[in-house]
């Protein structure tokens, strides 16, 4: 941000937002949904912490599917100059939402299934997620990026390592990794929201 002042009157010239988060701020609407849906998904299974495996596994379906809408959405919006990082997040996306849309149709039977299945796709989301924030330009975007990377992979790291937990144990879980990934969603869109009115 420069400064000019020409007699009485002062000029205030800011310097426009880096391409790639200047589209990412347009879409934050879409990211602040992303956060609540997952957050109210989180809730509900913290309110409803004994849910059977059908519920269960209908709710992390719908939040499958929710989170790779958004990720394909995010891809669409990226510069073509993250061509690398774009192609991995519209993956990530299309994955998130073909395991999201099977699991609904066919309900995995055993908790030890279900949660290397949401282990692997953790550690693949994390992955990328911090991919994406060293590898991004726009500096502002990259630590709800990182947060959110982290989470993610040590989230599935979790459940790939510890498969034995119960469905109580994973349901718990689950909500908590739930609620913290719908916080930090609704963080970075409200930053986002800033930086881009600015």
């Amino acid at each position: 941000m420069s400064k000019h002042a020409s007699g009485h009157a002062e000029v205030v010239e800011v310097e426009p937002l880096p391409l790639g988060l200047a589209q990412l701020a347009d879409h934050w609407a879409w990211v602040l949904a992303y956060g609540l849906i997952t957050l109210g998904l989180g809730i509900v299974l913290v309110v409803w912490p004994h849910a059977t495996v059908g519920v269960f596994v209908a709710l992390l379906a719908i939040q499958l599917i929710v989170g790779g809408v958004f990720n394909i959405v995010r891809a669409l919006s990226m510069s073509r100059a993250d061509g690398g990082i774009r192609a991995l997040v519209g993956l990530l996306g299309g994955v998130c939402l073909v395991v999201g849309l099977l699991i609904l149709r066919d309900p995995l039977q055993t908790v030890v299934v279900l949660g290397m299945v949401l282990g692997v796709l953790w550690v693949v989301s994390g992955v990328i997620g911090i991919i994406g924030a060293v590898v991004a330009p726009p500096p502002e975007g990259r630590g709800w990026e990182l947060l959110g990377g982290i989470v993610s992979l040590l989230g599935g790291g979790f459940l790939l390592v510890y498969t034995d937990i119960s469905l109580h144990v994973l349901v718990v879980f689950v909500a908590i990794w739930l609620m913290v990934a719908g916080l930090i969603a609704v963080a970075a869109s409200l930053r986002l929201r800033t930086l881009g009115r600015a």
